[in-house]
């Protein structure tokens, strides 16, 4: 795999706040989701993933506490030194994505989970994206390291898949859940992004009490969260 393409989806410590908007409309959905987009053409792929994001995470009792924008791109996106599809900037409070056609014209074949790119894969980027911003939102403490956000932002586009794109990446990606002992690393995650993120689905619709698990990842301040 292309180095430059193997953290497809940054971390959300972009170290410069992303930049000011153009238009915003308001979604129809609660909490509120302010797209800022110069193409009217995003703003519904864009709201329903944002509402896929939130409602799914909302079952974990994890609600946005205030306003999420989404800022649609025409230009690369760059972080760490990494091409990334979107990104989530926790100071500003700002979700960037590019939009589907710069992805198309920027990036040379554009890959998720070990597919082509579509307008399905798209929208899982918006929902990755909203996932880090309601993770923010719920911290319990200033700051957690990369392996927890991802396990949450990935399992999170995961589930809003299609059921039948769903199914075939996991027979395709090989591997069961995050089991008893396992670090959940960010190491793992650069090795495969599809593999940990099948790992954390199948991890995270299985627990008896979720919540609790959760709880323990919007503490966790080291590289790694260990399975109980």
């Amino acid at each position: 795999m292309n180095p430059r393409l193997i953290q497809l989806l940054t971390l959300s410590l972009l170290v410069v706040p992303c930049i000011g908007s153009a238009r915003g409309y308001r979604c129809d959905i609660e909490p509120e989701v302010v797209v800022e987009t110069s193409s009217s053409g995003a703003i519904t792929a864009v709201c329903q993933s944002a509402d896929k994001a939130i409602r799914f995470l909302a079952q974990y009792r994890l609600h946005p506490k205030r306003a999420i924008r989404v800022k649609v791109v025409e230009r690369e996106i760059v972080s760490e030194g990494y091409d990334a599809f979107g990104c989530y900037d926790s100071r500003s409070e700002l979700v960037e994505v590019m939009s589907y056609q710069a992805i198309l014209e920027h990036v040379e074949c554009p890959e998720m989970y070990g597919e082509p790119l579509d307008a399905v894969h798209f929208a899982g980027v918006v929902t990755h994206e909203v996932a880090h911003a309601v993770m923010q939102h719920n911290l319990l403490t200033r700051h957690i390291s990369p392996a927890p956000q991802e396990y949450l932002a990935h399992a999170t586009q995961f589930a809003a898949l299609p059921a039948a794109r769903r199914d075939r990446i996991i027979r395709a990606k090989d591997v069961g859940p995050w089991e008893t002992g396992d670090a959940i690393s960010d190491i793992y995650m650069a090795f495969d992004p599809g593999k940990f993120a099948v790992k954390s689905y199948l991890h995270l619709t299985a627990l008896e009490n979720p919540e609790e698990f959760i709880q323990v990842l919007l503490q966790a301040n080291w590289f790694y969260v260990y399975v109980p």
